[in-house]
């Protein structure tokens, strides 16, 4: 039972630490989605980098805009690519 405890509380942690994932991109702006239970800050810090790197793609930079509840438990970040 404990083994199961355990097993179960390490498989809920890994799931926290999810990379930021690209929802829509169309030249001019790009959405990052990030995992609600990400701290703020490392939230900003890694959906900042992911929209630099997609916005870089066409010769551009990325400029933080807002941020929403895209679904429960998951926060979109826009940017747009200046």
């Amino acid at each position: 039972m404990k083994l199961q405890i355990i097993l179960s509380s390490i498989l809920v942690l890994s799931a926290c630490d999810t990379p930021p994932v690209v929802s829509d991109f169309n030249g001019s702006s790009v959405k990052i989605q990030t995992s609600a239970f990400t701290s703020v800050k490392e939230a900003r810090t890694s959906s900042q980098a992911e929209a630099s790197r997609i916005c870089g793609k066409v010769g551009k930079h990325a400029e933080y805009a807002s941020t929403s509840a895209a679904a429960d438990y998951v926060s979109e970040h826009l940017y747009l690519c200046l």
